[in-house]
């Protein structure tokens, strides 16, 4: 054996974890202890040059040489990422788990076992949103192909107003995250930016006898969209101006692009804001009497008729 092929064999045993000891060297190459530090002082200077995330340590006491991986990711931010994967509830567990894993694997194993135990109790009783069959990082990596090569796909959709699976023809042109799903943005002739709930498709095939060519004058701003579509993605998009009696921050994180432009002697706000219809109407009926929609009127009459409706039903009940 070659000093290189020794030096080789050497470096898989530690790369594999299998610390090894000046005698065990000595005894499993048939070499002297001159040699073995000669050999390992060759190997440190290898990784030292190298990018390699693995450090190399021997412990003088036990004349142990070893390598012991380096963290590709720091405790906080591997913490930060798995504390908000959890939090958005998108994932069903064996799927969190996979990602847990790899992030955690990321880690030095002292600080492994730390992440591991800060998560414990909140994977313990994590309760995912959704279907319990569904699976979405294979859906998340097939889409993300599609989009970059811009493939026309045939699928069939349950849409959430009827509840009916429609079929459909589209391009895929982007993907984002936003109140506990994933959503697929769809470009065809008809809709240049229909957002498609990731979960809600049912079959999904490329199409091979059709292609849609993307309208470049038609490009969507994926940051805009997402920044109208936090709360739902229905309705047209609008722009509103509300009167506000309670803290305005709360209001200006929950409404991305949202602005106070005028403060009232009674410390009550005026807000302007921009999104789509249907989710700002259900945000607005649920700040109750803190909050009173000035602007437009078409959205003041759809304030006006949800909250009559919810009343004549309340009526309804009493009788």
């Amino acid at each position: 054996m070659t000093n290189t092929e020794r030096i080789i064999n050497v470096f898989i045993d530690l790369l594999a974890g299998q610390p090894l000891t000046t005698e065990q060297f000595m005894e499993k190459y048939h070499v002297t202890k001159r040699t073995v530090q000669r050999d390992m002082g060759s190997l440190r200077d290898l990784l030292a040059a190298s990018k390699i995330d693995y450090q190399f340590e021997h412990k003088n006491r036990s004349n142990l040489y070893a390598l012991t991986p380096t963290n590709r990711i720091q405790l906080e931010q591997a913490l930060s990422l798995l504390k908000l994967m959890i939090g958005t509830r998108a994932f069903q567990k064996d799927e969190l788990v996979q990602i847990v894993d790899a992030l955690t694997a990321l880690l030095a194993p002292d600080e492994q076992d730390v992440v591991r135990k800060l998560c414990s109790v909140s994977l313990a009783e994590y309760t995912p949103v959704g279907q319990p069959d569904q699976v979405l990082l294979p859906r998340l990596k097939q889409f993300s192909t599609w989009i970059m090569k811009r493939t026309t796909l045939s699928f069939k959709y349950q849409h959430s107003y009827d509840g009916q699976v429609h079929s459909e023809i589209g391009v895929p042109i982007s993907v984002y995250f936003a109140n506990y799903y994933f959503y697929i943005v769809m470009f065809n002739e008809h809709r240049p930016q229909g957002v498609y709930r990731l979960d809600r498709f049912r079959t999904v095939k490329p199409v091979t006898d059709r292609k849609i060519r993307l309208r470049y004058d038609k490009k969507i701003n994926e940051a805009d969209l997402n920044n109208k579509t936090y709360l739902l993605h229905g309705g047209s998009d609008l722009t509103y101006t509300f009167r506000y009696w309670a803290f305005p921050q709360t209001a200006l994180d929950k409404l991305p692009n949202s602005r106070v432009i005028k403060v009232m002697p009674d410390q009550s706000v005026i807000i302007e804001a921009e999104s789509f219809e249907q989710g700002v109407l259900l945000w607005l009926l649920g700040q109750g009497p803190r909050v009173k929609v000035l602007t437009p009127p078409s959205l003041v009459n759809a304030v006006q008729d949800a909250l009559k409706a919810t009343l004549a039903k309340y009526d309804q009940w009493v009788q």
